[in-house]
């Protein structure tokens, strides 16, 4: 990808995240620099309590920054205090979660789980069903469309999670160590899913991740320590998954 003609999905510019105050204060992020661009997904590590997930939570407006700048698409959205008046429409549209647990509704089955989303932004019932089953299919889950939660296999939830994650199509996805609780068939499954949705929807996406099953396949890492990163590029390794996982 040629960056220089591109415009970065995500821009982060010294950004800073203290908690607390006074001597008790702890710098969690010490200006960190980021670019993610649109259809490729990026490595995100580093050892516990290095500031993944404060990155991730200032990335995704559930906490605020301390300092620095937050650009999405074009727009800042960050500096000197939100730019954005309404931060939970731009969380449901702009950013898509996955979580190392797909924290699906258990009284709703995978369809409405993945069509919830859409209906809250206001897209009609029988259109955000539509999204839904488009969703799945790209996933390869439709065929479990009526399946309960609790009928569905670990690799079948956490791609129903990932469909639900895309339902609103958003720039943007935030992976929070979503392969932890697979093996490593699943966990290489849902890698190639990313990518390849990367790809045909332009999504820019941002894993965090420990496992080491699937480090290789990110093209660029970004090491996050002590609160600051270092880019790094990856080997970019192509993986064929089982599509049945």
């Amino acid at each position: 990808m040629d960056t220089q003609a591109v415009q970065p999905a995500i821009l982060l510019e010294g950004l800073r995240k203290t908690y607390g105050t006074g001597p008790a204060a702890v710098e969690a992020l010490k200006g960190v620099d980021m670019a993610v661009y649109p259809g490729e997904v990026v490595g995100l590590i580093g050892p516990s309590g290095s500031g993944k997930t404060t990155l991730l939570k200032c990335l995704g407006a559930v906490i605020e920054p301390t300092a620095g700048r937050i650009t999405l698409g074009g727009e800042v959205i960050y500096e000197h205090g939100w730019k954005i008046r309404d931060l939970r429409a731009l969380r449901r549209d702009r950013i898509g979660f996955i979580f190392q647990a797909p924290y699906l509704i258990p009284f709703l089955n995978a369809t409405d789980n993945v069509a919830l989303l859409p209906m809250l932004a206001g897209v009609s019932n029988a259109h955000a069903r539509q999204r839904a089953l488009e969703m799945l299919t790209a996933l390869d889950v439709a065929h479990r469309g009526a399946a309960q939660v609790a009928e569905l296999s670990g690799g079948e939830q956490q791609r129903v999670s990932i469909a639900r994650a895309l339902a609103n199509k958003p720039p943007i996805i935030l992976a929070d160590e979503p392969t932890a609780p697979l093996d490593s068939q699943r966990a290489l499954t849902v890698v190639t899913i990313l990518n390849q949705l990367a790809r045909e929807y332009r999504t820019a996406i941002i894993v965090v991740t420990h496992d080491e099953k699937i480090i290789p396949t990110f093209k660029r890492i970004y090491h996050i320590r002590d609160g600051r990163t270092v880019e790094q590029q990856g080997e970019g390794r192509e993986v064929v998954a089982a599509a049945n996982a």
